[in-house]
């Protein structure tokens, strides 16, 4: 996983291979606790959290792999399986 550059994106493998640029600008807006990550600055530092669950921007702002996978899914017209 890494930041794509100058874009609120992160673009990500995943265990099965599968390859995504995930678009995060629209989601940081729903939630404003979020709001710091407008900064491109800071959300160049994005990097994977401590035990590879979570995707992280230091200690207070963090998002969950599965919230990123789902949004993956969703902005790539693939199904969702339950």
């Amino acid at each position: 996983m890494k930041p794509v550059p100058g874009k609120h994106a992160l673009r990500v493998k995943f265990a099965d291979g599968k390859r995504y640029d995930v678009a995060l600008r629209a989601y940081i807006r729903q939630f404003p606790v979020l709001t710091p990550l407008e900064d491109l600055s800071l959300f160049g530092t994005a990097q994977v959290g401590e035990w590879g669950f979570d995707v992280s921007w230091g200690d207070d702002l963090e998002l969950a792999a599965i919230t990123v996978h789902r949004l993956a899914l969703e902005q790539a017209g693939e199904v969702i399986t339950g």
